[in-house]
């Protein structure tokens, strides 16, 4: 059995007391921003608008502090009634100072506040100098400006979105984590109640076990689908209502404005995934070969080409994550060992703790947490380099202050997907030629379902935003549009059964923050590129990559990655990102 391994939250919060504490702190600091109503004016000096930005970052870093905790708290036992109270206070807490203190942001942006004179753009770009660090971030909240509603409305908006369209999603996740599944494998069932368990076995070298998975987790979905179809119906008009108030163009342009990438961007990468699906369609037609079969099936993606997997220890893990990382830049590996070492990781799973992995950055001055779910695959090890990799990030970008630390979605997966690229290609020159076959199956299985899977789910969203909120479709229409927009992607390479038209209800990130999936296809193409550039450049490459990751949020990603000779407007660029999966695919005979 394995050992238990919980991370210890006390770096964040020791106790309640000390909870209450930093929440009374912050209430303190509210009132000071309140204060500040009567000194705002285009002509205040630039000392007195440092004076407000260093106390909405003071008031930041308490803010994290407290929802880190009750959501790390929430993570790792999702039933914690201490952590759904702390939720109540902070729900409160949050829509309080949003009262409060809206009309500084409203200012900031330009928008016009009753009883203060309205913040010209020469001035403005004069007191956003006060601090270089957020004068990227404080330009880009004018450009917010048009997408802004008055103080009133903005209010009424955030109040009914805490109690309405948060608690719609805050039960899809009650009502999965609640899922237990039926595995049938030859003639016999038994009860999976962990969906991290389950999807190992989509991982299994027998066929039958990764079909009886599947169909065991679609069985489960499938027969909640009208209550999950409810639930995504109310998010999808909720998105739509959103984006009409804001005016913006799209859905989708709500969230590649947050992300400040262009529309033009994001379809740039849409189109290179869709494009570039036909390379799988060759390994999938290889794989199906290996594994002497006519055609893979759905559930035949994954399937292991090795009989036996080896299984790892999590001190395995650790010892081969960083050793890679060491190999690349020591500094990668020290940060990776900040984490481990200060027991900020939760690493096995169990019932209640929420599924899948993440790493959650705190504040500047407390090292990153990482949750897992290790069952001691491969690809498990994978994981922890990939989580460790978001660790790393953030401590590069903790020398920022805390609004602008963290990096905007799409670069957030960087130097996680750099990291999982250091460990596989130290793991596959210690591999014999058999093993190095089944790695690289195994490699470009997960660089499709980070790419390619990941960006027809975007593409299933951007249809099913419009037939939901404009023509009001059913569920059993959803479905259908989901299964014959997900089979494009396949081509004729393998058969894709009608089992998996239920799938959509399976994704998680679709409920929880729309649009968020192309972020995995951005991050893994401009991972790949930027991997190899080190593999043509070496050492001399450490120096870029660390400017990107020490950047955080503070600079325009677009113009960042110019800094390091990358044009993420230009389609070639994205197309290139698959050249190193192509080679990859080669080297399979």
């Amino acid at each position: 059995m394995a050992k238990k391994i919980e991370w210890n939250l006390r770096d964040i919060i020791k106790d309640e007391e000390e909870f209450n504490s930093i929440l009374s702190e912050a209430k303190k600091d509210v009132e000071k921003l309140v204060l500040f109503r009567k000194r705002l004016g285009p002509g205040m000096g630039a000392e007195a608008f440092k004076e407000l930005l260093l106390l909405e970052e003071s008031l930041d870093g308490k803010l994290a502090r407290l929802g880190s905790y009750s959501g790390l708290i929430s993570s790792a036992d999702i039933k914690s009634q201490k952590a759904m109270k702390y939720y109540s206070i902070l729900e409160n807490l949050s829509m309080e100072i949003a009262d409060k203190t809206r009309f500084i942001s409203h200012w900031i942006k330009g928008k016009k506040i009753e009883g203060l004179e309205i913040l010209d753009d020469e001035n403005a770009k004069r007191l956003f100098r006060a601090i270089p660090e957020l004068e990227y971030s404080l330009s880009y909240s004018r450009l917010d400006g048009k997408h802004t509603l008055t103080e009133k409305e903005e209010s009424i908006i955030h109040k009914k979105e805490i109690v309405g369209i948060d608690t719609v999603v805050e039960l899809y996740d009650k009502i999965t984590n609640d899922f237990e599944f039926k595995l049938r494998v030859e003639g016999r069932t038994k009860t999976v109640k962990s969906l991290e368990q389950l999807m190992k076995l989509t991982h299994s070298p027998k066929q039958e076990e990764r079909k009886g998975a599947y169909l065991g987790m679609l069985e489960t979905y499938r027969n909640n689908r009208e209550k999950l179809f409810s639930i995504y119906s109310s998010i999808v008009k909720n998105w739509k209502i959103d984006a009409e108030l804001r005016n913006f163009k799209s859905p989708i342009s709500i969230r590649n404005f947050g992300n400040h990438v262009s529309d033009e961007v994001i379809e740039a990468v849409l189109e290179s995934c869709k494009d570039n699906s036909r390379i799988f369609h060759r390994y999938f037609e290889k794989k199906a070969r290996m594994l002497g079969i006519e055609k893979l099936q759905r559930y035949d993606v994954y399937a292991p080409l090795a009989s036996e997997e080896r299984e790892y220890s999590y001190e395995d893990a650790k010892s081969v994550v960083f050793e890679s990382m060491g190999n690349f830049n020591d500094r990668f590996k020290e940060k990776a060992e900040m984490i481990i070492r200060e027991r900020h990781v939760d690493v096995y799973p169990r019932k209640d703790k929420r599924n899948g992995a993440f790493c959650a950055e705190i504040t500047p001055k407390i090292r990153p947490y990482v949750l897992l779910n290790y069952t001691g695959k491969r690809r498990d090890v994978s994981t922890l380099a990939h989580e460790l990799g978001h660790g790393i990030h953030d401590i590069y970008s903790s020398r920022l202050p805390i609004s602008v630390m963290h990096p905007t979605l799409p670069l957030a997966e960087t130097a996680s997907t750099f990291c999982e690229l250091l460990l596989f290609e130290d793991m596959l020159n210690k591999a014999d030629e058999k093993q190095k076959i089944a790695m690289l199956a195994e490699r470009i299985g997960e660089d499709y379902a980070t790419t390619v899977r990941q960006s027809y789910f975007v593409m299933f969203e951007k249809a099913a935003h419009g037939k939901i909120a404009n023509e009001n479709i059913n569920e059993e229409e959803l479905s259908q549009l989901y299964y014959e927009i997900t089979k494009q992607q396949f081509g004729n390479s393998i058969e894709f059964n009608d089992e998996f038209r239920h799938e959509w209800s399976y994704i998680p990130h679709i409920f929880h923050t729309p649009f968020y999936c192309y972020s995995y296809s951005f991050g893994e193409l401009l991972s790949l590129s930027l991997y190899s550039q080190y593999k043509k450049e070496g050492k001399d490459f450490i120096e870029r990559i660390e400017h990107i990751l020490s950047s955080g949020g503070s600079k325009d990603p677009e113009g960042l990655l110019k800094e390091v000779g990358f044009d993420i407007k230009d389609r070639k660029f994205w197309d290139s990102g698959f050249s190193l999966i192509n080679g990859w695919i080669d080297e399979i005979r």
